[in-house]
């Protein structure tokens, strides 16, 4: 094996800060009382809790109470000890050697281990699991045990995003023996290393349990042992109206996707709290399909871009509670390049000149043509939060540019076939990711068009936007890495690949007996601090 030293570009700075999110939330707590069930209203029930299959974004919300990573970012660029207690990252980058926790055990019993977590990196690069995190292992050659608590992951090449991806969920080990033995049936029944382990299912209502062996917590979250509560319920309720109402009568002691226009008047009840956090990668945007007309015209996706009121957008759906996107990243996003903010500011009149530049003339009937040809616009959506909301308000903004518009709104399996086929011209995408490599790879590169999760919902297959991609995947140095991204967020806007739309927050409204709430860089809840005033 290649002799092992800290990769300087990648320094793992050990450093235990506390971000300031977690400061305020963490300063709350004085003397925590044990006990109490925290019941959570939630938007559906989670279609998977197999942290290294499905990507989901709210169901990984569940997930980070049941599994913990190899190691934790309280900070962006900050890494600090997790299930792994030490690592070492070879000068060229190839080789990451962890010294693993040797008191750690799944909640079945079953010990933590080098062999768990080659298992872990095994599953994930297996074709017939068909995972939907294989892009979290990036250029993955092997993994390697040592011995029985440490293992070494060689990459066939430097994959500058990989620290950041073991502090996600994505790359949390689970219970070997529970994966061979429930097969399937594991995302019901997920077996994992966190502090609350899966108890059952009440109908749709997921049940957790504190679990009484947990004593391996990262230090930033200040205290250790098990969690402070004895159970978390999340009640699937589906209407954002009725999780309120839950709410306000004491059912539910917190909720997630809250109804937003009532959001400012429980800002202003001393009964409640809401927590807003500002997350990293792909803000919550429409990706415009550039191999179908009439949307493969650049013109015509410009007008787009320029014919939306972003704001106005936010007003509607959101009622204030986010701010307006500029490009393919989030502000909080690592190497985001603020100069997108100057395209494509609103202006209808601009939009209506690119049409007509482009051909498409008014008629007497309200929308363009040219000649027998109509402005027509295929967009789709998914059954989930506000997205049908969402589509319907961009729909009005884009008909009274003279488009004829039809918005699909199917069920995410309907969705996602529909975008494997390409036929739409505008569908919906957000996505969390800690590393600039999530907005990037999954949404942009070309080898994401097929296969997986379809994320490169745009279907741009350009040799330039890959290279940029590929050295920023690549890149050991942070200033190339800066460079390859920023001209890469150039390049999309410039081609208007995506219409961007308002950046990721995350609410969640509560009850003021909650204490001591956290979250960790994703926006993702940890409910191991978190105490119930009585």
């Amino acid at each position: 094996m290649a002799r092992l030293r800290p990769w300087l570009v990648l320094a793992i700075v050990l450093i235990v800060t506390v971000p300031l999110a977690m400061q305020e939330s963490l300063a709350q707590t004085r003397a925590p009382q044990r006990g109490g069930t925290v019941a959570f209203g939630y938007i559906a029930k989670p279609r998977s809790l197999d942290p290294n299959v499905w990507t989901g974004t709210s169901d990984n919300m569940v997930m980070r109470q049941i599994y913990d990573p190899l190691i934790w970012s309280p900070r962006p660029g900050v890494y600090v000890a997790g299930l792994a207690a030490a690592w070492q990252i070879s000068r060229d980058g190839l080789t990451y050697t962890f010294t693993l926790r040797q008191d750690v055990k799944f909640h079945d019993g079953t010990p933590f281990n080098a062999a768990a977590v080659k298992f872990m990196f095994d599953r994930i690069a297996d074709p017939a699991t068909r995972s939907l995190q294989r892009p979290a292992i990036g250029p993955f050659d092997r993994a390697e045990i040592i011995n029985e608590y440490m293992v070494a992951v060689h990459l066939k090449e430097p994959f500058a995003p990989f620290m950041a991806n073991l502090a996600g969920t994505a790359l949390s080990p689970v219970s070997p023996t529970a994966v061979q033995r429930l097969r399937d049936q594991f995302a019901q029944a997920p077996v994992g290393t966190g502090p609350f382990m899966f108890e059952k299912w009440e109908d749709n209502d997921l049940h957790l349990v504190r679990n009484p062996d947990y004593k391996w917590a990262p230090a930033f979250l200040n205290h250790q042992g098990p969690a402070y509560l004895d159970r978390l319920v999340w009640k699937t309720i589906p209407e954002a109206v009725t999780r309120m109402i839950a709410l306000q009568k004491g059912e539910v002691t917190a909720v997630h996707f809250p109804a937003l226009d009532q959001v400012a008047e429980y800002k202003k009840n001393a009964n409640f709290q809401v927590f807003r956090k500002d997350t990293p990668g792909h803000p919550k945007s429409m990706p415009i399909n550039i191999k179908a007309a009439p949307t493969d015209d650049l013109r015509v996706r410009q007008a787009i871009l320029y014919g939306i009121d972003r704001q106005k957008v936010i007003d509607l759906v959101q009622f204030g509670n986010a701010e307006v996107a500029y490009g393919p990243f989030t502000r909080f996003t690592p190497f985001y390049n603020a100069n997108v903010k100057k395209y494509y500011p609103y202006s209808k009149a601009k939009a209506v000149e690119l049409l007509e530049a482009a051909g498409w003339k008014t008629t007497g009937g309200g929308v363009r043509q040219k000649g027998n040809q109509r402005l027509r616009l295929q967009m789709i959506g998914f059954a989930s939060g506000v997205n049908q909301q969402l589509g319907e308000v961009v729909q009005a903004m884009l008909t009274e540019l003279g488009f004829e518009v039809t918005f699909d709104v199917t069920g995410y399996d309907a969705f996602a076939k529909r975008v494997t086929e390409g036929t739409y011209n505008l569908s919906e995408i957000n996505f969390t990711g800690l590393d600039p490599n999530v907005p990037a790879f999954l949404m942009y590169h070309s080898s994401q068009i097929l296969g997986g999760g379809q994320f490169n919902r745009t279907k741009i297959a350009e040799p330039k936007a890959d290279a940029f991609i590929d050295e920023g995947l690549r890149a050991t140095d942070l200033r190339k890495r800066k460079a390859s991204y920023e001209e890469l967020q150039t390049y999309i806007m410039e081609n208007a690949l995506v219409l961007p739309l308002y950046d990721n927050s995350w609410l969640t409204v509560a009850r003021k007996e909650l204490q001591a709430m956290s979250f960790d860089q994703e926006g993702r809840w940890l409910f191991y601090n978190v105490w119930l005033q009585r």
